[in-house]
């Protein structure tokens, strides 16, 4: 069930608008389950479960894990059925909603100095503009929050419900340098809650977003020993550099130079070393320091259980260690083609040793497009930012025939580029086949090369 954030906020808006009633629009209805069985169908409305209306999918699943339920249900005649059931306590009603969230999603009220939305271009996908700050968001996806907009029923809400782990941005655990992070007056409620968090005993993992000149070096070094003061439930602190596009105008941001890079590794290491616990290393530094730094990637020991790979801490170990495994046993020869695969900056760094390994299966003529980020500019180099346009204007012309693997993060669920592009238009302009490759395993099905996708 994804996200659809653009049904829940207008673009501009600080603070979540309200609605009268909870929109728990059901999508798909598995048959033979509960909920078909009832004669539930698509566009129906879940209103009340056992008389409270449910705001999102969290409240759904767990006032469902009973065995007597009431459910109140507008149809799409707009006629509102009450059905009282008895079943199994864990059986599952066979629903799926159109959306997780049925009441708006919370926006955030911070105005960062590095926020990437502020710095978005015009003309992309509408959900590129949404500043989400939403807890609930961060206990089902790994979504990051600030905490400062929550509020005492929210609070109570997390602890009853005990939606943990959170994944909550810190950034600095100094007052006043928060407060100048965030630009909020009220930063500081934040860091309040999370220490509440931690006391009622909900894990916590977070993220510094380092800014050079601003909140590293010994503001670094707070953070980190404020964090982990408070207790193994923080689970891991992840620091990642600041990215900045072209439209940044703040004039105390920048980008980190390869030496900050560096230093800010050893810096990690030290404290990786000092607060080293029986399970875990603490303090990871993201995939784009070493990058940036020129220095190798750590093996994946270094990252654990690998709780922050969504926030760019051990997915590209991730993806090379896949590889690896995968092209241990590459056939020897495929049907003759031309494929070419597009990549940012830092995949330019990676991928000219992983096509060598490609070369050597005969008829595969591999090659690789690194598409620099004009659309962002600044130092955006992750593949996954990627857009249509520049990738139209950069990759070369490719003959009948030919394949063009594009990264699948740069894709969202609907199959669009962050310019709203999708598959059939790239195509159309560069020729050839076009696909995505999310993992390995789907890019080196694409070439013919594994049977499956994994």
């Amino acid at each position: 069930m994804a996200v659809n954030a653009e049904s829940f906020v207008t673009i501009g808006h600080s603070r979540p608008m309200r609605v009268r009633e909870p929109e728990a629009v059901i999508a798909e209805v598995v048959p033979g389950s509960i909920a078909d069985q009832l004669g539930l169908t698509a566009g129906d409305r879940l209103r009340r479960i056992n008389g409270q209306p449910p705001r999102d999918i969290i409240d759904y699943q767990l006032w469902t894990l009973t065995e007597e339920l009431d459910l109140l249900v507008e149809l799409h005649s707009g006629e509102e059925v009450l059905f009282e059931l008895v079943k199994d306590e864990h059986e599952d009603l066979g629903i799926t909603f159109e959306n997780i969230l049925f009441v708006p999603l919370r926006t955030c009220n911070n105005g960062c100095l590095f926020c990437f939305v502020l710095q978005a271009p015009p003309g992309m996908r509408p959900t590129v503009y949404i500043k989400d700050d939403d807890y609930r968001l961060s206990f089902l996806g790994g979504h990051f929050t600030t905490l400062t907009n929550l509020t005492e029923p929210h609070f109570e809400r997390i602890v009853h419900q005990r939606l943990s782990p959170m994944y909550v941005s810190v950034h600095a655990s100094e007052p006043a340098l928060r407060r100048l992070l965030l630009d909020n007056l009220k930063a500081d409620v934040g860091w309040h809650y999370l220490v509440r968090l931690i006391a009622e005993g909900i894990e916590c993992h977070t993220q510094i977003v380092l800014c050079p000149g601003v909140n590293d070096g010994e503001h670094l070094d707070r953070t980190i020993t404020d964090l982990a003061a408070l207790g193994p439930l923080i689970s891991s602190i992840g620091v990642v550099p600041v990215g900045l596009t072209q439209y940044q105008q703040h004039p105390l941001m920048r980008p980190l130079s390869p030496a900050e890079a560096a230093a800010t590794i050893d810096q990690v290491e030290h404290w990786r070393a000092a607060l080293a616990r029986e399970d875990s290393r603490l303090v990871y530094a993201a995939d784009e320091l070493y990058l940036e730094s020129g220095q190798p990637l750590p093996d994946a020991d270094y990252y654990d259980d690998f709780a922050q790979v969504e926030n760019g801490v051990g997915q590209t170990r991730l993806f090379l260690d896949a590889f690896d495994e995968l092209t241990a046993r590459l056939p020897a020869r495929v049907a003759p083609r031309q494929v070419t695969i597009v990549t940012g900056g830092y995949g330019g760094l990676l991928w000219p040793e992983l096509l060598a390994r490609l070369r050597r299966v005969e008829g595969l003529d591999p090659r690789l497009a690194v598409v620099e980020n004009r659309l962002f500019g600044g130092n955006v180099q992750c593949s996954g930012l990627l857009c249509g346009a520049d990738i139209i204007a950069q990759v070369p012309r490719q003959p009948a025939g030919a394949l063009t693997i594009l990264p699948g993060r740069a894709l969202n669920e609907n199959g669009l580029l962050l310019d709203n592009l999708d598959l059939a238009a790239v195509a159309a302009a560069v020729g050839g086949e076009v696909t995505a490759a999310l993992t390995p395993g789907d890019l080196l099905a694409a070439c013919g090369l594994v049977g499956s996708r994994a």
